[in-house]
């Protein structure tokens, strides 16, 4: 029943009504038209007392502590995550407290945490991008880490109410330090609108990294061409590095280092031998020699012995051949292509940390100079990463290890600990507490597009 219809009904008995006695009989009419407009008016004032107290009754309904928690992280969209749902969000803000809302929350909490995990990165559109020809033959390869989100679990999680949206969100939030620290700079007030966009496309970027329980890692980003080796989350050393050039990409992914060769022997590339050494090699008989390169018919050493004179070597010079049946291998030297030492880590791109023999190139910060390789990441600090890890990764000490290095001997150093390694394409990041923007070199700021 309506709150109008329960004070119309109270009043009209309590109100008293003049007896029909005769002299009144005439005016009657009159009477009762009077006293219904009184009833009337007596009906709203009551009404406007009683509202706000029945209003009261209703609106008791009280959040539960996750949905109020949520609500106060997506105030300020602590985590980056609201993306396409923000207006959805705001919706659900401006509703009263009620079973709706919080199940609205509820779904709500699942999106959120599916952009925290697997970003705002328009994937589908970006992977049609790098099927194109144009970006194939540029050599163009970024891996991307999706989680899947199980959503029966995860709203379990958050309609117990026995563990905080934090601890909950915690899984899936990107452990890199640069995550909340580029959220921490996102200000349009501050930033020109493509300053803006690129900061935001980053740290979508960050999500995508595969993460293990480990807040030490290495982090290789192309864009700034440097190493950096983080430890319990805080960055410990850092050196500058080259990276692929532009038409032989260095590939983005994540993965674990797993051992580093100390004087390794270069297998050579098909695509370098043809491009250099075959080359080279026609024109100087005593090239081959002279760099201490042998041909095999595999990358193995015992393998058949291939006599360069006992080969038709032009034929492989041609546009159309790719593949080339012989195998270039540089053995160990001081003047190995490689340096001293290469830093392995599994990977489908055949890429590796490695010395180098052209170490005034990280003199340099042109672009032209850094980024020069073949895909492989060239270090301008070799022996002081073979150190650091000699010394709290493997069973070795580094003293063994350096005799090894002085030695010339080929050797191989398998790590004890797990750790992870990410080839990165960040083209902002926080240094010293100050946004820093570098060149989208491969393009990847155009490719990449966010989903709202």
């Amino acid at each position: 029943m309506k709150i109008s219809n329960i004070i119309y009904t109270a009043v009209l008995s309590s109100t008293i009504f003049v007896g029909c006695s005769k002299p009144y009989v005439e005016n009657n009419s009159q009477m009762i038209e009077n006293k219904e407009v009184l009833i009337q008016n007596t009906v709203i004032e009551k009404e406007k007392e009683i509202t706000p107290i029945v209003e009261k009754v209703v609106n008791q309904f009280t959040l539960d502590s996750n949905s109020k928690e949520f609500l106060e992280i997506l105030k300020n969209d602590k985590y980056a995550s609201l993306c396409s749902s923000k207006e959805k969000y705001l919706s659900i803000k401006d509703m009263n407290d009620s079973q709706e809302k919080v199940d609205l929350l509820k779904d709500l909490f699942y999106e959120y945490t599916n952009n925290l995990s697997n970003s705002c990165i328009d994937q589908n559109a970006f992977k049609k991008k790098l099927k194109q020809r144009k970006y194939r033959d540029m050599n163009q390869d970024y891996e991307v880490y999706n989680v899947d989100v199980n959503k029966e679990k995860l709203l379990e999680k958050y309609t117990s109410n026995t563990k905080s949206v934090k601890s909950i969100l915690e899984t899936y939030t990107p452990k890199h330090p640069q995550f909340f620290a580029l959220i921490s700079k996102l200000d349009k007030d501050k930033l020109s609108e493509s300053k803006y966009n690129k900061l935001r496309l980053n740290i979508e970027r960050l999500k995508l990294l595969k993460y293990s329980n480990n807040d030490n890692f290495i982090q290789l980003n192309v864009p700034s061409y440097n190493f950096a080796f983080y430890e319990d989350g805080k960055k410990t050393k850092t050196f500058g590095t080259v990276v692929g050039a532009k038409d032989a990409q260095t590939p983005i992914l994540s993965s674990k280092l797993a051992y580093f060769i100390v004087n390794p022997t270069w297998n050579i590339p098909d695509s370098i031998a043809k491009s250099s050494i075959i080359p080279k090699a026609l024109k100087d008989k005593n090239y081959l020699r002279k760099k201490n390169i042998v041909i095999r018919k595999n990358y193995r050493l015992d393998s058949k012995k291939i006599k360069w004179n006992d080969v038709k070597w032009k034929k492989y010079l041609k546009k159309n051949v790719k593949y080339i049946p012989y195998k270039f291998i540089q053995l160990p030297s001081r003047t190995n292509g490689m340096g001293r030492m290469k830093f392995i880590f599994p990977n489908d791109y055949a890429v590796y940390m490695h010395d180098t023999i052209g170490t005034w190139r990280f003199k340099s910060n042109r672009e032209k100079i850094r980024f020069t390789s073949h895909g492989c990441i060239r270090l301008e600090h070799p022996v002081s990463l073979m150190k650091y890890l000699s010394e709290n990764y493997t069973k070795y000490s580094y003293k063994k290890v350096r005799g090894i290095y002085d030695s010339q001997r080929t050797d191989t150093i398998r790590l004890n600990k797990q750790l992870p390694i990410h080839l990165t394409y960040q083209t902002v990041q926080v240094n010293n507490g100050n946004l820093s923007f570098y060149s989208d070199v491969y393009g990847y700021d155009k490719l990449q597009k966010l989903n709202f």
